[in-house]
C-alpha cells in the first residue's frame, strides 16, 4: 500500500485523485461486505499494477536526468533537493559492512545476503521478508536506464559511498550512457566552507547533507561525462575490491580500507568505560545508549547494527556482562567487570 501512494503522489493530479477515488471505494466495498472480497482483492492488486504502469510510463516521458545514490535516506534528500525532471536512484544496501566478496556476481549476492540475515539484528524482519525483493528491483531499475538519458552518480567521502560507486560503476559497464560523478562532500567544501569546520555538519555522506544544499551542490558543479578510460580504471577497482573477504571498510587518507571486523571494538569498549565512570554506581547501560555514543564518535558512517553484532560479539567473549535478551538493540544491557 506504500508503494501504492508512492506511486500515486507521482501521477498527474486528476489521474491520481481517480486512482485513489477508486482504492477508496473498493476498501469501502470490502469493509461492508464479506461475500466479494477475494474479488475485490484481486480487483486491488490489478490497480496496483494498472498505477505502477502508469507512473513508469508517465515518469519515463518527464524525466531527463537519472541520478544514483547509495541508501534510501539519501536517495530520499535527493529526491526533494533535485525536485522534478529528475529520477532517484537509492541503492537499498550499505556497503561499508558485510561482505562485498564477487558481489556483482549471484554467488557472492547471496553469500552477503546469508551473512546479514545471520549476523545483523534488524528489526521487522526485514532481511527475510524485503532485502532481497529490494535488491533485486533496484538492479532490475538499473538496467531499464533508457540508453540516451544521462546518468548522475553520487558518492561522498566515506567508505559505504566509494565501494558503493564503484559497485554502481560497474554494473553500469554496459551502458553507452553519459555518466557523471558528484562528490558531494567535495561539493560541500567548496559552497560551504565555514559550515564545512563545524563538527556538527554531518557532510562527509551525501544523506547527511540538507536537501537545499545538495540542490545547489548540483547546480554548482561543473560536470564533464566520465571517459571511457576513467570508467575501465573504477570498474578494475571494483573488481579489486570485490575480491576481499573482510567484512568490514573504512575510510581512511582518501582511500577505502578493508579492515577486520574486531576494527571498532576497542571504541565500544572505551566508550563503556566512559559511561560507568558518569555512573554513581557501576552498573549496567542500556546497549542502545551505548552503541548511540559510539555512533556519535565516529567520522564516518556504520550501521548501529554492525555495533550492536560486534556488542554481542564481546559479550561471548567475556567482555561484557549482560542483563536482559539480546533479541534487539533496546532490549539489554550491558556493564564491564
Amino acid at each position: 500500500m506504500e508503494e501504492l501512494h508512492k506511486s500515486i503522489d507521482k501521477l498527474p493530479c486528476s489521474e491520481a485523485k481517480d486512482l485513489l477515488s477508486n482504492v477508496m471505494c473498493q476498501l469501502n466495498i470490502m469493509k461492508e461486505s464479506q461475500e466479494d472480497r477475494d474479488e475485490i482483492i484481486e480487483g486491488l492488486i490489478s490497480l496496483y499494477d494498472e498505477t505502477l504502469r502508469k507512473n513508469d510510463q508517465y515518469l519515463a516521458r518527464e524525466y531527463k536526468t537519472v541520478h544514483i545514490v547509495c541508501g534510501e535516506a539519501a536517495a530520499g534528500t535527493l529526491r526533494v533537493g533535485l525536485g522534478f525532471g529528475n529520477k532517484v536512484i537509492g541503492f537499498p544496501d550499505f556497503f561499508a559492512e558485510g561482505p562485498i566478496w564477487q558481489l556483482h556476481q549471484d554467488a557472492g549476492r547471496k553469500h552477503r545476503y546469508e551473512w546479514l540475515k545471520d549476523h545483523l539484528n534488524i528489526e521487522n524482519n526485514y532481511m527475510e521478508e524485503e532485502y532481497e525483493q529490494r535488491i533485486f528491483k533496484t538492479l532490475e531499475e538499473l538496467k531499464a536506464i533508457p540508453m540516451h538519458m544521462p546518468i548522475v552518480l553520487w558518492t561522498a567521502e566515506n567508505a559505504h559511498e566509494q565501494a558503493g560507486m564503484l559497485y554502481i560503476i560497474y554494473l553500469l559497464k554496459d551502458k553507452v550512457n553519459d555518466v557523471f560523478l558528484i562528490n558531494s562532500t567535495v561539493g560541500f567544501k567548496e559552497l560551504y566552507e565555514a559550515e564545512a569546520e563545524r563538527e556538527d555538519e554531518f557532510f562527509w555522506h551525501t544523506g547527511g547533507i540538507e536537501s537545499e544544499k545538495i540542490n545547489s551542490i548540483a547546480k554548482n558543479r561543473r560536470l564533464h561525462p566520465l571517459s571511457a578510460e576513467t570508467r575501465r580504471k573504477y570498474e578494475e577497482e571494483w573488481i579489486a575490491l570485490a575480491e576481499t573477504k573482510e567484512v568490514l571498510r573504512v575510510w581512511k587518507k582518501g582511500t577505502i580500507k578493508s579492515v577486520h571486523d574486531h576494527y571498532f571494538d576497542p571504541i565500544i569498549i572505551e566508550q563503556a568505560r566512559k559511561l560507568h565512570a558518569e555512573q554513581e554506581k557501576h552498573d549496567f547501560i542500556l546497549s542502545a545508549r551505548l552503541i548511540g555514543e559510539v555512533l556519535g564518535d565516529l567520522d564516518q558512517p556504520i550501521g548501529d547494527a554492525f555495533l550492536e553484532d560486534r556488542l554481542r560479539t564481546l559479550i561471548y567473549k567475556g567482555v561484557f556482562e549482560i542483563k536482559g535478551i539480546p533479541k534487539g538493540i533496546r532490549h539489554y544491557s550491558v556493564k564491564l567487570p
